[in-house]
């Protein structure tokens, strides 16, 4: 029998109260103009609130493509994007952060484009400096198509802060426009984007005009609450998860009446709140059951949801950041059945950092991870009597064993070292942080741009900021 966190009833139990919370508490929609297609498909609004009586809330839903889980008995750990979306950058020399810029964001792409961890990318480095264009989003969305070719899967979203004018609508809808032109794909989806809602319930208007264009443009949609116990949802953790799935209903509602069968997934960031510091806790067992409840509820109600780990809360490269990244990658596991979790290497200081070195390694513990959770093909050799018969005179299998044998299903890390993290200005040559610039000056090295076309480069180059430009 599979792992499970929930039971049945309590899953129910959970659905059945952020159900009440619709149609009681309501949801805040923070434009007109959605508050409008509510009320003309018959939800009762008042002020900003929406407030979706159960029968309505089920017919809408039922609208909604259903997502079948099945399983392929194959568990993985998959890489996201590097950092997830960090402001702030460690410095791996120094010890000290400081704020991210162009060179990082490039640095970045170029490591996740030479390793095959990575399905997807992101830009992780939210506003670095250096961006000096006028519509900074859209800068951002070129510098990704120049210096990558894998999936666009976004985190970062048009806001009145970060486009020209504080046009929302039109800078997000630029953006789709410009992968669509750069991946010369006008019919299927190009790209996914992830819509975090205000918590405690609450759509604010940019995520809402964003989920429109997305609705718009027919691309991949997601989204995921991000709650704080005690401070922007409530001081349970089932509290918690009854909010996030009220909230996260309400926008599967919203995009059900733009477009009837649109594909929704979900995904879960909420957590505890660290009282002394007023910050989340990502890398512990609080946020692991959260996320996992979360992601129960919406698979049993046939909803799309993903697992996301890797993350850390320290600000060094430690035991602590070790085990965290460890601990959110590893354990969910071992708690319910999942096959997949998406992880997010070099993630530190909870989504508030990123550290090069420690891209390197949670790749590395991804690769070991992987290798516990997949297994290793062992087989046994034919020749081990005759080779074991020889070592009685030989008292070595230095020179009777097979090397290739031993290639093939031991493997000796490059990264990981017995001499430690050693600080990155060590005079020594030695340590993993030094084996972490080592190969990270290898694979920026052996970086190549991915092929543009001469009328794809100039149409990039209207919206790379300066230092970006062919």
């Amino acid at each position: 029998m599979m792992p499970s966190l929930l039971n049945k009833e309590t899953i129910e139990s959970i659905y059945e109260c952020a159900i009440d919370i619709l149609a009681t508490v309501g949801v805040e929609f923070d434009l007109s103009s959605a508050r409008e297609l509510f009320k003309k498909n018959g939800a009762k609004i008042d002020g900003k609130k929406v407030y979706l009586p159960p029968p309505l809330l089920s017919k809408i839903l039922d609208m909604m493509p259903k997502y079948k889980y099945e399983p392929t008995n194959i568990k993985k750990l998959v890489a996201a994007s590097p950092f997830s979306n960090s402001p702030m950058i460690l410095d791996d020399f120094t010890g000290l952060s400081r704020r991210g810029n162009i060179g990082d964001a490039i640095k970045m792409y170029q490591l996740a484009e030479t390793f095959n961890l990575y399905k997807s990318v992101n830009p992780g480095v939210v506003d670095p400096e250096g961006n000096d264009r006028d519509d900074q989003f859209i800068a951002q969305i070129a510098m990704l198509l120049k210096y990558s070719d894998k999936w666009p899967n976004l985190g970062l979203r048009a806001s009145k802060s970060n486009t020209k004018n504080g046009d929302v609508y039109t800078s997000a809808k630029k953006a789709i426009q410009l992968i669509k032109a750069i991946k010369g794909d006008d019919i299927d989806p190009v790209m996914g984007q992830g819509i975090c809602p205000m918590a405690p319930l609450s759509y604010d208007e940019d995520s809402l005009i964003n989920l429109t264009v997305l609705v718009e443009e027919e691309q991949d949609i997601s989204i995921f609450p991000c709650t704080l116990s005690f401070m922007t949802g409530p001081e349970s953790l089932m509290g918690i998860v009854i909010h996030d799935i009220a909230i996260s209903l309400a926008g599967a509602v919203y995009v059900q009446l733009l477009k009837p069968g649109t594909k929704v997934s979900f995904s879960n960031f909420s957590t505890m709140t660290d009282m002394r510091t007023m910050q989340p806790v990502y890398g512990s067992p609080e946020y692991l059951h959260v996320q996992i409840m979360f992601y129960e509820v919406c698979l049993h109600f046939e909803m799309n949801c993903v697992l996301c780990g890797c993350f850390s809360d320290g600000i060094r490269n430690d035991y602590q950041g070790g085990f965290e990244s460890c601990l959110t990658a590893m354990a969910p596991y071992s708690i319910t059945d999942v096959e997949e979790i998406w992880c997010y290497p070099g993630h530190m200081a909870a989504f508030a950092g990123g550290s090069f070195n420690k891209i390197i390694f949670d790749e590395e513990l991804m690769i070991n991870c992987n290798r516990v959770l997949q297994g290793i093909t062992l087989s046994i050799d034919p020749l081990l009597k005759n080779k074991l018969g020889r070592s009685l005179e030989t008292k070595s299998f230095l020179t009777i064993g097979d090397v290739s044998i031993y290639r093939k299903e031991q493997r000796i890390t490059k990264i990981f070292d017995k001499r430690g993290i050693a600080p990155g200005n060590s005079p020594a040559k030695e340590g993993m942080n030094f084996n972490a610039d080592k190969e990270i000056n290898r694979r920026c090295a052996e970086y190549t741009l991915p092929e543009r076309s001469k009328k794809q480069k100039a149409l990039l180059s209207k919206y790379l900021p300066t230092q970006c430009k062919y």
